[in-house]
């Protein structure tokens, strides 16, 4: 059933960014053009956001959205794409639209890829997963913002991605918790706090008599991770972001 959804004029957003790839959108080498539409996320001003989910918008921790730091010159605001929209809008009609640059250089914009593909590949977790792994994990993470900003800002930084090794995604009875970090080990402090994380998970999980094994933690660095250790595992992207399933 088709159900008409109507949006007040002035609730708008301003801009849009083109999610589709580029070969979609510009169909260069195909003799007949047959794609004749593309997928737009609304962008948006998010300037009433605190100044720690500011900055955690700035450093694109939020999975679904995504920082467009050069449109503030254009109308002062926080503008992001959100993600979790997207429509389809006809190409003749894209033409006609003001063009503005979001990023400064072309490496930067690389981002918009990324992000995509991470709202794309979110993988589904079972639900014993996500209540004796991920949401404790978010709930601690979210209890040390508070108590201790440094040391959250820390964990951001420092470990960029997160990952699990499980005999079953949908029913997991074994996780290893592995966290990647780029080109060196995390500090002490970083390490540390996810070494108590991690041993909190085992006792919940050991408590609840669900039946899941949970490992680790396990640090490792993506220069010198070899290739076919990572695909063993399954990237989780921030720990702040959600599955498919949820």
């Amino acid at each position: 059933m088709a159900m008409a959804v109507m949006v007040n004029p002035e609730d708008l957003p301003p801009w849009a960014l083109v999610t589709s790839g580029t070969c979609d959108l510009a169909e260069q080498d195909a003799p007949v053009p047959k794609k004749p539409f593309v997928q737009v996320a609304p962008i948006v001003d998010l300037s009433d956001l605190d100044p720690g989910d500011q900055k955690l918008l700035k450093g694109n921790k939020f999975g679904y959205l995504l920082h467009v730091p050069l449109l503030s010159d254009a109308r002062p605001g926080l503008w992001a794409a959100d993600l979790r929209i997207e429509y389809p809008v006809e190409k003749t009609w894209l033409a006609g639209q003001e063009r503005l640059r979001g990023w400064a250089t072309e490496r930067e914009q690389e981002i918009v890829g990324l992000a995509v593909a991470r709202q794309r590949q979110r993988p589904a977790m079972g639900r014993r997963f996500i209540e004796h792994v991920l949401l404790p994990t978010r709930k601690r993470l979210g209890e040390l913002r508070k108590r201790q900003r440094a040391l959250a800002d820390r964990l951001d930084q420092e470990i960029p991605e997160w990952a699990v090794e499980v005999d079953s995604r949908l029913d997991p009875r074994r996780v290893a918790i592995v966290l990647l970090s780029q080109d060196c080990m995390p500090s002490d402090p970083v390490q540390q706090w996810w070494r108590e994380t991690v041993e909190h998970l085992r006792e919940g999980a050991s408590a609840s008599g669900g039946g899941m094994t949970i490992i680790g933690p396990r640090f490792e660095r993506l220069d010198e991770l070899p290739v076919s250790e990572y695909r063993k595992l399954t990237p989780l992207d921030s720990p702040h972001g959600k599955f498919s399933n949820e």
